[in-house]
């Protein structure tokens, strides 16, 4: 009884402090000031066949951003690519004044790529995306920017799965909603340390005061949760955006290996969190597996109660973030599924210790 109940009690605070029922649907507001100038930086390895897409798909929120005052600079950097993606950047160097950058590849992660993007940007604001991201509104970078240096420093944004099918695309979805969930949370308690480069926008003057990816440069990806982490310890005011306004739909491996190679990467910057970090990320586990030695050390009417209260409460809060994120509230069914993505996860981990992980495109 004792082991369920403090199972349960671990789930409830969980949800009550971290998991939702704390988050209120946040959205740029018409009175928040924008910046004058913005930059849009984007890296680009191997990725010919989407670049001329992704200028589509971008035009929109630069006319909106425009008609509202703000130049925006877009800065590609070509990250040693060995396809056409050289030829199509510079091709939009001309025909669209973008800022073209080639960065010669000498280590497996996309910070030195960021960096040299960085340094030709001349925003402001920087917004930081993937080429394989769209924009889901025109009013992406206005939601984006509104409030920059005034109320915030880093602003965490959402990218989430576009359209799918199959078993892999339901687990990224839900790896990928859990995440920001997680990553909502914590911004609005005060302790963010999940950010996506997928879609993050930030202060120059934050940047600089971080000092760019120099201090965790050795690290194979991270390159958003990282520099966010240094940047709260320099007091760097945080805030989060989850109108689907401000989010962008992102593409995800299309193979189980390629995921697995994606999540190798990403445990590798998980195992340089803070110890405080990865103990508070650990509590849901711990509560799950109270419940189940409840359960199996006594396989009552009460274990199973508070079991399955637990999985109630934590599938309630999952269903309203997915409302305030503009996702159908109902499917957080998918929770049933999480351990099965605990597994992948692990597997990844042991890959990645065991073998080499591939480069971060």
């Amino acid at each position: 009884m004792m082991l369920s109940a403090s199972g349960l009690a671990l789930h409830a605070w969980w949800a009550l402090r971290w998991d939702g029922l704390g988050i209120r649907k946040t959205s740029a507001q018409a009175g928040d000031e924008l910046p004058d100038t913005c930059s849009v930086v984007v890296c680009c390895h191997n990725e010919a066949p989407r670049v001329a897409g992704f200028h589509e798909a971008l035009h929109p929120a630069l006319n909106h951003a425009a008609a509202l005052g703000v130049h925006v600079q877009v800065v590609a950097v070509n990250h040693g690519s060995t396809d056409g993606t050289a030829e199509a950047l510079e091709a939009l160097r001309e025909c669209a004044g973008w800022t073209v950058v080639h960065q010669s590849r000498t280590r497996p992660s996309k910070k030195e790529a960021l960096e040299a993007g960085m340094a030709a940007a001349t925003g402001q604001v920087v917004v930081v995306t993937d080429i394989d991201c769209t924009p889901l509104a025109p009013g992406w970078l206005e939601a984006m920017l509104r409030g920059a240096s005034a109320q915030w420093d880093v602003c965490v944004g959402l990218s989430l799965p576009g359209r799918g099918a199959g078993w892999l695309h339901v687990l990224q979805q839900l790896e990928a909603e859990r995440s920001a969930q997680k990553a909502v949370g914590a911004v609005v308690r005060g302790r963010p340390y999940l950010g996506f480069g997928r879609n993050m926008a930030f202060t120059r003057e934050m940047w600089t005061r971080v000092g760019g990816m120099s201090k965790h440069a050795h690290v194979r990806s991270g390159d958003d949760d990282l520099w966010l982490q240094e940047a709260v310890t320099l007091g760097a005011r945080v805030t989060t955006q989850t109108s689907a306004a401000a989010q962008t739909a992102s593409s995800w491996p299309a193979t189980w290996e390629g995921w697995r190679r994606q999540k190798t990467r990403h445990v590798s910057a998980s195992s340089v969190y803070p110890m405080a970090t990865l103990a508070r990320l650990a509590l849901p586990t711990v509560g799950t597996g109270l419940l189940a030695a409840g359960v199996v050390h006594n396989p009552s009417g009460t274990s199973v109660l508070c079991a399955g209260s637990a999985l109630l409460l934590r599938a309630v809060t999952f269903g309203l973030f997915l409302h305030q994120a503009g996702r159908p509230s109902l499917r957080a069914w998918t929770l049933l599924l999480e351990p099965a993505v605990g597994l992948f996860r692990s597997w990844s981990w042991w890959k990645g210790a065991t073998t080499d992980s591939t480069a971060w495109k």
